[in-house]
């Protein structure tokens, strides 16, 4: 650096130290300060001297912005001077805010007078910069931004990022969203004026209890009606006045207070007067008292904005000068009680409340209302809050995340709230401010100020509402016991009541409960009745007597807490007071009997009587323990072949009562003794598990008794199966075993005994034989495959089992003795069977044998009682090479009885199918039979320019791609097009229609059904006066596909004939043969192009290498076939219309 350089800067530090030291002084002048418009312009006035001690003269150029002057003045219509010309170049010089195009004031013709295309372009200036109001006015907050743009400032994003707290004592500062260029509306409610954050780092809570304010800018004390302290949206203090600028709000108790680590953010809102438009407000923080230090970085006054008051017309909230819940002296606590009420009617426009807050006046307690929600028009808004608050703000709602719109007219807004205590107290809930009610113009976007029955702002205050001293509900609970109970049960729940207390906690020192039974002449109450409380016992236990009152005292143990829900449970046991058993189906009810002054309020000491009248829970029926047996409906009537073990012999289900759960010890199975005989090994299995129950009975004789140990619980089920094994040679009938009445055991409860009262006939099993059955099933379409692919499916065949499960053991699959060669193994898939399947070679067949065989031993395919499973048959294919044939058909076979066997579930083996034939994969016509081939071609539509049908030569009739599989490539040399057209429409002769590829012409021949042989021998049209008609072409030279490649072809001719109305004309490869041809296809046509019998498609595999022809004419080798199953043949290739 020079020591020219380095002395400029010292000298330029060193007068801005003394700028800033004098302004400094100057702003600590009230004289100098009280003008926001006198600071800013002071600060620019700063900026360009510093600018022009660096070195900065004269205009300058800030990122292609023309700055030539400090803007200081502020300029309106008729404003003159250079400063007006500086303002225009500055406008000039910025995208979207020029004053004009060309005359005066364009670029380059600026002028010093500030007339209305000046004002036009400052109010798009201030518009792109979000200045408000968009007035045209070039005032201080237009000023500062325009100074900021020409010293190089960006200007701020949303707002700051808070740092961490850190340090001891108290911060202060301006809050990241601090109003800064809001424009105000005279008139309006609390409008933000100042936010500001105090931070507090220090260890313990920091309450402030004094706050000093000064009002600034150009208004007067009155513009500021009423100021207040805001925390979001509760209001923290009463209103302020405001006297020679200054306010101020002093709580000794505290204001609010910083939780340590913590921070507040405060607002402080005012009403502004009517009257004010033009004027600016904003506020200082001139001091702080609090209950620790301020932190040494916070240096007074902290300054807001000067925000601007303009002129505009709010909506308009009045409330009505009546006010609900009108004055009661003897308010019944309960749920839901409106405490605030009044209706507020919004003109103008609609508006959004944002913010309700309600103070209580009166001297109940904070918890004594709970639940307090707010309504609008009978719509709860916002959330629920749980009880009051000390403070100003008793009750508060924000909605500012979601404000309620209030639309024009009478808007119906209330409070309610459970009223639980504050016996002899009373509440008063009251909108004690405008301000407590903010609601924003849903166009101006700013706070209205809310008036009340046409005038002014007063209180809007319910009634006192005195709360009455204390009571006690006494109700049913929903889930009182309803059920059965036991016979002879212990400890039993007979009723449940709930108990609310309200206005006061009340102390229940005694109730009084009886029993009503059914045979009351018996005088049977309850034996060893009980009081619970909340799950708790209360009081000690005493017969509950019939019909008379037993009085249960509490001394101080029960007191219901007011606005909390108490349970209250009579327990007794189901037998009379002398402890004598009921019988079976009596019933009993219990009664809380009406009280006489037993319990007495906590505060006001008023007695009550509880409860105020006969509360009876419902009756209940006495019933025994029960056990039914019943056939289990998830297993019906069998046929099961003799011989089969582990058979499933019947299934029924054990059910226990509603009263007592069951300890199940017997069950007994009867049995013929003809059914005895023919079975063994019978036992009991649980359904659900599989678990064996009891000891299995290797001999079983006519009555056979399981002892048993399981417990079936309060009407619970058990399933439990029969099993056993039919011995083989049994001879055919039915067979039913019986539950006898026996079976039981004792209550869970009462260890009574119990049974299933009479005998049960399980499912009928008839002892018979089984049937396996087999049939074709849905094999594959016919299709060609290509050499040398494996995992063909050829077949597919159905296996169906009647009365027995059945499993294939052996089978032999016979291929046709011409395709034999062409298959090298063959491969048996079904569900559940090995994976990838079970494979055997290919036995060629020799001498006159008609097929080769490929026999399967070992196998275990099983077939499922009732159920039918699919038996898959695949082969694998050669190569040509290693000996497949081109054109093989490959089909599959299931011999009927040679290398078959089956076994039932009894071991019985069969060894013929059930229809003894053979089962073929080409029983269903065009299905089972795989065509070998070493390549193959797949021919597709391909779509045409345009199907609008004009006349014209070398019009594009069809068009068509022919693909070559990636196996090897193809030839072909013959297509057959069908036409179908209107009849009056003319192609031309064959000498004008041609096969194209691309920009080449096919030579060939070409012919039809109705003109000459060739394409010499015809000059008239070649569908004349048809609708459809055959075009053959027949390629001089074959076309070759290369392997994996296509070739497209179009078929073109000479388009005549069109008349008035539909013209259409479509082209399509639509005669392809329905079977596979063993002669040479072009015998087929030899020497005569054009008959019916001719391919619609010849084309050959390539799979004769030693006798291949190329000459389309000439062919006849083996290796050239027809288009059985070339895909994707018929096929439409164009259609072309038009209608005139």
């Amino acid at each position: 650096m020079s020591k020219v350089l380095a002395t400029k800067n010292v000298a330029t530090i060193l007068v801005v130290a003394s700028l800033i030291l004098g302004f400094s002084f100057a702003f600590a002048t009230p004289a100098k300060a009280d003008m926001i418009s006198d600071l800013q312009a002071q600060i620019a006035t700063l900026m360009a001297q510093i600018q022009a001690m660096q070195g900065g003269t004269g205009s300058q150029q800030v990122g292609g912005v023309q700055c030539t002057a400090t803007f200081t003045r502020n300029l309106t219509i008729g404003s003159t001077g250079t400063e007006v010309m500086a303002v225009q170049k500055l406008l000039n010089s910025i995208d979207g805010t020029q004053v004009a195009t060309t005359g005066a004031g364009s670029p380059g013709n600026e002028t010093s007078y500030f007339g209305g295309l000046t004002r036009s372009a400052v109010s798009k200036f201030q518009q792109k910069y979000g200045i408000s109001p968009i007035a045209g006015y070039w005032g201080p907050l237009t000023r500062a931004k325009a100074n900021a743009i020409c010293s190089g400032t960006v200007t701020p994003g949303p707002g700051p990022v808070i740092p961490p707290i850190t340090g001891n004592g108290l911060r202060v500062a301006l809050a990241a969203d601090n109003p800064t260029y809001a424009a105000l509306v005279q008139g309006q409610a609390i409008a933000e004026l100042l936010k500001l954050t105090f931070s507090n780092p220090s260890s313990g809570p920091i309450t402030v209890t004094n706050l000093a304010f000064k009002r600034i800018g150009v208004s007067s004390d009155s513009t500021l009606a009423n100021v207040y302290l805001f925390n979001g949206a509760t209001r923290l203090t009463d209103s302020a006045g405001v006297s020679n600028t200054l306010f101020n709000f002093n709580v000794p108790s505290g204001i609010f207070t910083v939780p340590a680590g913590g921070s507040v953010t405060i607002s402080v809102r005012s009403d502004i007067a009517g009257s004010t438009n033009g004027q600016q407000v904003g506020v200082q923080l001139l001091n702080v008292s609090a209950s620790g230090l301020l932190d040494s970085s916070v240096v007074f006054p902290i300054t807001g904005s000067a925000l601007l008051i303009s002129s505009a017309t709010l909506a308009t909230v009045d409330f009505a000068s009546g006010t609900t819940p009108s004055t009661n002296t003897n308010l019944t606590p309960a749920n839901d009680i409106v405490v605030w009420q009044n209706v507020a009617t919004v003109g103008t426009r609609a508006v959004n409340l944002t913010s309700f807050q309600l103070r209580n006046l009166g001297s109940i307690g904070l918890n004594d209302v709970r639940n307090l929600r707010l309504f609008v028009d009978g719509v709860q808004v916002g959330n629920a809050v749980a009880n009051l608050s000390a403070g100003e703000t008793s009750v508060a709602w924000d909605l500012s995340a979601a404000p309620k719109r209030l639309e024009t007219g009478g808007r119906t807004i209330k409070v309610v709230g459970d009223v639980v205590g504050g016996s002899s107290l009373t509440m008063q809930f009251s909108l004690r401010r405008a301000a407590d009610a903010r609601v924003i113009d849903t166009e101006l976007n700013q706070p209205i100020l809310s008036t009340a029955a046409g005038s002014a702002f007063s209180a809007r205050s319910s009634g006192v509402q005195t709360i009455g001293s204390a009571s006690v509900s006494v109700a049913k609970a929903a889930n009182s016991p309803s059920s059965n109970v036991m016979l002879g049960g212990s400890n039993i729940k007979w009723a449940s009541f709930e108990l609310r207390a309200s206005g006061e906690d009340v102390k229940i020192e005694s109730l009084n409960v009886n029993a009503d039974t059914s045979n009351a002449g018996a005088d049977r109450g309850l034996d060893n009745g009980k009081v619970f409380v909340d799950g708790v016992q209360v009081g000690s236990t005493k017969d509950l007597t019939e019909e008379t009152d037993v009085e249960f005292t509490f001394g101080s143990s029960f007191i219901a807490k007011a606005g909390a829900l108490h349970i209250i449970d009579i327990y007794a046991d189901a037998k009379s007071t002398t402890g004598a058993s009921f019988t079976a189906n009596e019933t009993a009810a219990i009664t809380l009997d009406d009280g006489s002054s037993n319990a007495f309020g906590q505060i006001s000491l008023t007695s009550v009587s509880v409860p105020g009248s006969d509360v009876t829970g419902n009756t209940l029926t006495i019933a025994s323990s029960s056990l039914t047996a019943t056939k289990f409906s998830g297993y019906g009537n069998q046929t099961i072949i003799a011989g089969t073990n582990n058979a499933r012999l019947g299934s029924f289900t054990l059910s226990s009562g509603s009263t007592e759960g069951i300890n199940v010890n017997t069950i007994v199975v009867d049995l013929t003794s003809d059914e005895s005989a023919s079975i063994t090994d019978l036992r009991l299995v649980d359904a659900t598990t599989g678990t064996q129950i009891g000891t299995a009975k290797a001999s079983p004789s006519t009555s056979n008794s399981f002892s048993v140990n399981f417990d079936i619980l309060v009407s619970g089920t058990k399933t439990i199966d029969v099993v056993g094994n039919i011995k083989s040679g049994s001879n055919s009938g039915t067979w039913a075993a019986d539950i006898d009445a026996s079976t039981g055991g004792l209550g869970l409860t009462t260890s009574n005994s119990v049974d299933i009262g009479s005998d049960l006939t399980l499912q009928t099993i008839t002892v018979g034989t089984g049937t396996f059955t087999q049939s074709v099933g849905t094999s594959p379409d016919n299709a060609n495959v290509i050499a040398g692919s494996n995992d063909v499916k050829v077949g597919s065949f159905n296996f169906t089992a009647a009365n027995s499960s059945f499993t294939v053991q052996e089978i032999k699959v016979k291929v046709p003795a011409d395709a034999a060669t062409s298959v090298s193994s063959v491969t048996l898939k079904w569900a559940g069977g090995p994976a990838g399947g079970v494979s055997q070679a290919l036995a060629l067949s020799s001498g006159g044998q008609s097929h080769a065989t490929a026999t399967f031993t070992g196998l275990t395919f099983n077939v499922p009682t009732n159920e039918t499973k699919v038996l898959e048959v695949y082969v694998n294919i050669p190569t040509i090479a290693n000996g497949a044939t081109s054109g093989a058909a490959i089909s599959v076979s299931l011999d009927r009885n040679e290398g078959y066997r089956a076994i039932d579930s009894s071991g019985t083996a069969s060894t013929t199918f059930a229809n003894s034939i053979d089962l073929t994969s080409t029983s269903t016509s065009g299905k089972g039979s795989m065509y070998v081939r070493k390549t193959k071609p797949v021919i597709a539509a391909v779509a045409l320019d345009s199907t609008t049908l004009t006349a014209g030569s070398d019009a594009v009739l069809g068009r068509f791609s022919v693909t070559a599989d990636s196996a090897g490539k193809i030839d072909w040399g013959q297509v057959v097009i069908t036409l179908n057209k209107t009849a009056a429409i003319t192609t031309g002769a064959t000498t004008t229609l041609a096969l194209w590829s691309g920009s080449n012409q096919i030579t060939g021949t070409m012919a039809t059904t109705t003109a000459g042989a060739t394409s010499g021998a015809g000059t008239m049209d070649a569908c004349l006066g048809q609708t459809s008609c055959l075009i053959y072409f027949r390629p001089t030279t074959v076309e070759t596909i290369e392997a994996g490649t296509s070739k497209t072809y179009e078929l073109r001719g000479t388009v005549g004939g069109i008349v008035s109305g539909a013209n259409n004309i479509s082209a399509s490869i639509a005669n392809p043969h329905t079977t596979a041809s063993s002669t040479a296809v072009f015998d087929l046509a030899t020497g005569a192009i054009g008959t019916a019998g001719t391919a619609s498609f010849a084309w050959s595999d390539w799979s004769d290498l030693s006798d291949h022809s190329s000459s389309a004419t000439g062919a006849s080798t083996s290796d050239w076939v027809g288009d059985y199953l070339v895909r994707t043949l018929p096929l439409t290739i164009g259609n072309r219309s038009v209608n005139f």
